[in-house]
């Protein structure tokens, strides 16, 4: 097996600062809500999977659980076409829908504001979103 040894600071890097969230995080001074925008670390992670310190839009959160689910965001508009890429109206990023995950609220740092209030998506992007996130993640017939 070949190794790329030009990622590999990267990725020792991205484990101290997981060590640092995992084990040094303070309590959150602002609240997790669906529907808004945050700053999280997503990681280094493998292949194409979206990692890094990026926006993300919290779809669901859960009482008295630190998980919600997410989907990042890129930080400019992709404007590419794809039907799981949603250009967002009112903000300059596309959601990445084929990329929702479950994470821990630890690994957001702060919330995504526009003129000092935390950024919220229009109802007709949050139509156009769970449209593809229900096609991306149905479960088909067992056959």
């Amino acid at each position: 097996m070949m190794v790329d040894y030009n990622n590999i600071k990267e990725y020792l890097d991205w484990t101290a600062q997981k060590a640092e969230i995992k084990y040094n995080s303070k309590a959150l001074n602002f609240p997790v809500l669906p529907n808004c925008l945050y700053w999280a670390f997503m990681g280094d992670n493998i292949g194409s999977e979206e990692g890094k310190h990026r926006p993300i839009l919290v779809l669901r959160t859960y009482k008295n659980s630190p998980l919600c689910s997410v989907v990042p965001l890129t930080t400019q508009r992709l404007n590419d076409g794809y039907w799981y890429h949603i250009d967002l109206k009112d903000i300059h990023s596309s959601v990445l829908c084929e990329q929702m995950r479950t994470m821990d609220q630890k690994r957001i740092d702060k919330p995504y504001r526009i003129k000092g209030k935390i950024a919220k998506i229009c109802a007709s992007d949050w139509d156009k979103i769970n449209k593809q996130i229900k096609w991306l993640y149905r479960m088909t017939d067992l056959k």
